[in-house]
């Protein structure tokens, strides 16, 4: 196999990988700028929802490659499972924002 065309999808991976972990930075550096328990909780709500449209990009994505979607010389099976990957943890820490949130709310509240 062509060199060059195994190699596109490691770096798509890299990039995605390196575009989901500036992501999380961002998000774990915002809340730290405010003590405000209501702050914080839109916060994590509103990265909640954004985690999960990304899983859903990520599970179209997947289905289209599960389809032959692009190049027949891509990989589509591996290409498939990483994006389910990628949505399933982005699902998880979904979950994980929805409980701070609530965390959040709950001292809000006191």
């Amino acid at each position: 196999m062509n060199l060059a065309v195994r190699s596109i999808p490691g770096n798509f991976m890299l990039a995605l990988a390196a575009t989901v972990m500036l992501a999380s930075a961002a998000y774990a550096a915002e809340p730290a700028a405010t003590e405000d328990p209501s702050a914080l909780a839109a916060s994590f709500e509103k990265q909640a929802v954004d985690l999960r449209a990304s899983a859903d990009k990520h599970d179209k994505m997947a289905q289209a490659h599960r389809g032959g979607a692009g190049s027949s010389k891509v990989n589509h099976e591996g290409i498939v499972q990483h994006c389910k990957s990628i949505a399933e943890s982005l699902r998880a820490a979904a979950k994980e924002s929805d409980a701070a949130a609530a965390a959040y709310r709950t001292a809000a509240q006191k």
